[in-house]
């Protein structure tokens, strides 16, 4: 049994597991988020990280660094992406045989012994209160914490099972038996995670959904998503020639689905409608295929230092996403900007009230973005609202708020 705590509201000694280095400007929204949590709750209590770094990845924010009592970088197992045949191969082997072992690709990717290891001795040395997992793969080292006097949280970012299952619907032909054994690979990894926590955020009521039919006898808590609030408002109206944004890295599959949609699909239309309008894709890891599909009027730009200008400049933001689960940090950023945002339903899932423009189906999201294109008052009234709603719902502090009762709540619970 954990000793009952004193005083709710005191300084807690809190340890986080992350599959990235978290930081601000971060290529991929998780590490963003991840730095901003990192951030609030270190205004008030003990944070201690540990993290991998994998190849090109960013440095851990410094600032973010000094406020956290320990910070310590172990690499990650890789390289993911490599022009080199011998590692390509070695990684498409090690892929296939982690598959067959039915255990998620990125799970072994994050598997890294030392890790686990100093995660042990951490825990006894520092003697952290909480243990929070950012991410269903770095929940695989809660488990080397049963019989230890720690509450253990696993912070879902996405439903792994869920996503994997969407995939597996999707594909046709040869790969479709891979992405079976990947489904049944999540499936497996997360309810073995879910066993090793005492309790299960999520962001969604979706994802709530999943998760508790992953982790039964677990509390899964609904604590939607925040982003940092810039002091002032970007662009309303974008600047000439009137561009179209999605950014994302294209790594993740739902973002490399939505950019297709929007190269091959989407855009030509908005095209027909609005002659001169671009289409700019912002992320990390468009492969090949995305190359291809691009046609007249669209950039990708790769990876890029910040995303800002590219934002600040847009007319529009898109977001027209069909797969993945959680919520997208792509639009919770563009709305705290204040810039008209057209997004399908699953885009805008934990944003109930948002002012956006939701759109289903490629028809219909071309037609939004043609109309507000050709509409520059209408999507500045857009973004002005979009920006005053951010402020009053998107900020960090009812987040942090949220985190730390679940904390209190678990530590006056008895230990399963």
């Amino acid at each position: 049994m954990l000793a009952a705590p004193p005083e709710p509201g005191r300084p807690r000694r809190l340890l986080f597991l992350s599959p990235y280095p978290p930081h601000p400007d971060a290529p991929h929204g998780g590490a963003r988020v991840t730095a901003q949590l990192l951030a609030g709750l270190a205004e008030r209590h003990e944070v201690a990280l540990l993290h991998l770094r994998g190849e090109g990845d960013v440095d851990m924010e410094p600032a973010l660094a000094a406020r956290c009592r320990i910070v310590e970088e172990l690499p990650r197992r890789g390289p993911r992406r490599s022009p080199d045949l011998r590692a390509r191969v070695h990684k498409h082997v090690r892929a296939l045989s982690s598959l067959a072992a039915l255990r998620p690709k990125w799970a072994e990717y994050c598997a890294v012994p030392a890790l686990a290891e100093r995660l042990r001795r951490l825990v006894q040395e520092w003697r952290p209160e909480v243990v929070q997992a950012e991410y269903h793969v770095m929940g695989q080292y809660l488990a080397a914490l049963d019989g230890r006097p720690v509450r253990r949280v696993l912070n879902q970012y996405e439903p792994g099972a869920a996503a994997a299952q969407e995939r597996w619907r999707s594909r046709h032909g040869g790969r479709r038996p891979r992405q079976w054994l990947e489904l049944m690979a999540w499936e497996r990894y997360e309810r073995g995670v879910a066993r090793h926590t005492d309790a299960v955020v999520v962001f969604t009521e979706r994802d709530r959904r999943e998760m508790a039919a992953r982790a039964p006898g677990r509390p899964v808590v609904i604590i939607p998503l925040a982003t940092t609030l810039p002091v002032r408002s970007l662009d309303p109206a974008g600047r000439p020639p009137p561009a179209v944004l999605f950014a994302g890295s294209y790594a993740h599959p739902p973002n490399l689905d939505a950019a297709l949609r929007l190269a091959a699909s989407i855009f030509p239309r908005v095209r027909q409608r609005c002659p001169e309008a671009v289409l700019w894709l912002v992320g990390d890891a468009p492969p090949e295929e995305l190359r291809a599909a691009a046609g007249a009027g669209v950039t990708l730009t790769g990876r890029v230092p910040s995303v800002e200008p590219w934002l600040d400049r847009a007319a529009v933001v898109v977001a027209p996403l069909v797969l993945g689960g959680g919520m997208r940090v792509k639009v919770l950023e563009a709305l705290a900007a204040g810039k008209a945002v057209v997004a399908s339903p699953r885009a805008a899932e934990g944003l109930e009230g948002a002012p956006l423009v939701l759109a289903e189906g490629d028809e219909e999201t071309a037609e939004a973005v043609a109309g507000l294109l050709a509409d520059r008052e209408a999507r500045i009234a857009l973004a002005t609202r979009a920006r005053a709603w951010a402020l009053a719902h998107l900020g960090w502090d009812r987040a942090v708020a949220a985190y730390e009762a679940l904390y209190e709540r678990l530590l006056r619970e008895e230990a399963p």
